[in-house]
C-alpha cells in the first residue's frame, strides 16, 4: 500500500470492481457534422437552409435563388440528418392538465422557440412529439432547444421546472409539471 503524507492514497483504498470499466460504456453516438461536407454552397432540400464555408444558416430571401442555381449543390442540412437517423439530444416532458385548457397557446409557444433557435442554428429542430391527454414529449436535436423549450414554458406557465443532463451522453431530459 502507497503512503502519502495524510496516509493511505485513495487508489490503495479503493477496489478493482468499484472503477469504472471500458466494457460497460456505450458506443459513442455523437454526430458528426464533417461526412459529406463539399466545396461551394449548398441548400438543404427539405428545409432550405443554406451552408456555405461549412456553416449552416438560415435566409428564406435567398434560399429559392440558389434552388435553380446549377453551381449550388442539394443536400441535407445536419438537422434533417440527424432527424433522418434518429439522433435526438434533448427530451422535453410537459405533464399537466395546463396543456388540455392552453393547448393552443402552449402549442405557438414551443413552436415559437423552435423557429428562433433554427433561425439562429439550423440544427436546432423538433423531431418527434407525442401527445396524450395531459401530457406531451417533444424530442429535439438539441440539448439546448430541450432546455430554451422547457424554460420558455416555465416562464410564461410557472410550474416546476427540472432539467436533468444525462452522465456521460450529450443528451438532457427536461420535466415540467404544473399542478
Amino acid at each position: 500500500m502507497s503512503r502519502t503524507a495524510f496516509g493511505t492514497s485513495t487508489k490503495a483504498r479503493v477496489k478493482p470492481e468499484a472503477l469504472p470499466s471500458v466494457e460497460k460504456l456505450y458506443g459513442d453516438r455523437r454526430f458528426n457534422n464533417k461526412t459529406g461536407a463539399s466545396e461551394g454552397r449548398a441548400v438543404c432540400w427539405r428545409c432550405h437552409a443554406i451552408g456555405s464555408a461549412k456553416h449552416w444558416y438560415a435566409d428564406p430571401r435567398e434560399a429559392p435563388s440558389l434552388n435553380d442555381d446549377k453551381f449550388v449543390h442539394q443536400t441535407l442540412c445536419p438537422g434533417c440528418l440527424r432527424i433522418k437517423e434518429r439522433l435526438y439530444e434533448g427530451q422535453v416532458v410537459l405533464d399537466s392538465p395546463l396543456l388540455f385548457e392552453k393547448n393552443e397557446e402552449i402549442c405557438a409557444l414551443i413552436k415559437h422557440t423552435e423557429g428562433k433557435a433554427w433561425h439562429d442554428n439550423p440544427a436546432s429542430r423538433i423531431a418527434y412529439t407525442a401527445a396524450s391527454e395531459n401530457k406531451l414529449e417533444l424530442l429535439t436535436t438539441t440539448r439546448w432547444l430541450a432546455t430554451r423549450i422547457g424554460k420558455n414554458i416555465h416562464k410564461a406557465f410557472k410550474g416546476k421546472l427540472e432539467i436533468k443532463p444525462c452522465f456521460r451522453e450529450k443528451f438532457v431530459r427536461v420535466y415540467w409539471t404544473h399542478p
